[in-house]
């Protein structure tokens, strides 16, 4: 990763980071927007309630990240281990720090 700082920076790829990238892209192409998410996997969560019931099967919610990562937006595979809100800076976990000058939060949940 060559680049240290994003105009936008999304944290969470889940339905809602990438919600927000779109829309953000398609408002504002030229900005400069990442998703931070370490995740190869998406999962529809909405669909969860019918998998418990045993109505369909957890494959049907899942989808590849790198196919749903908006055109334009840069997905950064990693996860952020630290905020530096004073410098408008997050801490990745394999160690470099990112600027943005807009941050959106919006990590979801961890699957076990």
């Amino acid at each position: 990763m060559n680049k240290t700082h994003y105009s936008i920076l999304i944290i969470g790829g889940g339905t809602a980071g990438i919600d927000v990238a779109a829309r953000l892209r398609a408002k504002a192409p030229k900005l400069d927007i990442a998703v931070i998410d370490p995740s190869e996997k998406h999962y529809y969560q909405p669909l969860w309630t019918l998998v418990g019931g045993g109505v369909t099967k957890k494959e049907v919610t899942e989808k590849r990240e790198a196919d749903l990562i908006p055109r334009g937006v840069t997905w950064i595979r990693d996860a952020v281990i630290a905020f530096e809100p004073a410098e408008n800076r997050v801490r990745l976990r394999s160690g470099p720090s990112l600027g943005y000058d807009y941050l959106v939060v919006c990590p979801g949940i961890q699957v076990n």
